[in-house]
C-alpha cells in the first residue's frame, strides 16, 4: 500500500474512533481474554510469547509452512530469527529476571525450547496457544473490516 494511501486510512480511522473503537477494541479484548486463561493470568507471560512468536513468524522458512503442517506437529521446532533473554526484557521493558522465569515456565511446559542461546517456539507450543491464534485471525479480519468501510466512505 503507499504511503500516502496509508496515511489517508489512518486518518479515517483516527477520526472516526469514537464510531469504530467498540470494533477495533472488542476483538482485541477477546485475544488478551483467551490468551490470559492460557497463561494462567500473567501478562507478562504474553508479552515474552508474543514477542517470540514475531521472530518465529518473520523467519522465511515460517512462511513455507501450511498451517495444517504446524498444527499436525510437522515441524518439532519452529524456525526463529533468533531471540533470547536479554532482548525480550529490552524490547518489552519486563525485568530481565522476570523474563528468564516466564521463559523456564515456558520451556518446563513444553512450549518453548533453548537452542544456542535462542528461543524456539515447539510444536506444542504452538498449538497451545491455538484459541489465541484464532482470536488473532478474527481481529484481523474485523479490523479488515472495519477500515474497509472506511475506506468506502461507510464510516
Amino acid at each position: 500500500m503507499p504511503p500516502s494511501r496509508r496515511e489517508e486510512l489512518l486518518s479515517r480511522v483516527r477520526d472516526s474512533y469514537p464510531v469504530v473503537a467498540p470494533d477495533l477494541l472488542q476483538p482485541l479484548l477477546r485475544f488478551m481474554t483467551v490468551e490470559r486463561e492460557r497463561v494462567g493470568g500473567d501478562t507478562d507471560k504474553i508479552l515474552v510469547m508474543l514477542v517470540i512468536a514475531v521472530r518465529t513468524t518473520q523467519h522465511p522458512e515460517f512462511r513455507a509452512f501450511t498451517t495444517e503442517e504446524l498444527i499436525a506437529g510437522e515441524v518439532a521446532v519452529l524456525p526463529s530469527l533468533g531471540i533470547n533473554i536479554r532482548s525480550i526484557a529490552d524490547s518489552t521493558g519486563i525485568p530481565k529476571e522476570t523474563v528468564r522465569r516466564k521463559v523456564g515456565e515456558l520451556i518446563e511446559a513444553g512450549w518453548l525450547v533453548k537452542e544456542d542461546n535462542h528461543l524456539r517456539y515447539t510444536a506444542e507450543g504452538f498449538n497451545a496457544v491455538e484459541p489465541a491464534r484464532q482470536a488473532i485471525e478474527e481481529m484481523a479480519v474485523r479490523n479488515y473490516e472495519v477500515v474497509q468501510r472506511l475506506a468506502d466512505g461507510d464510516g
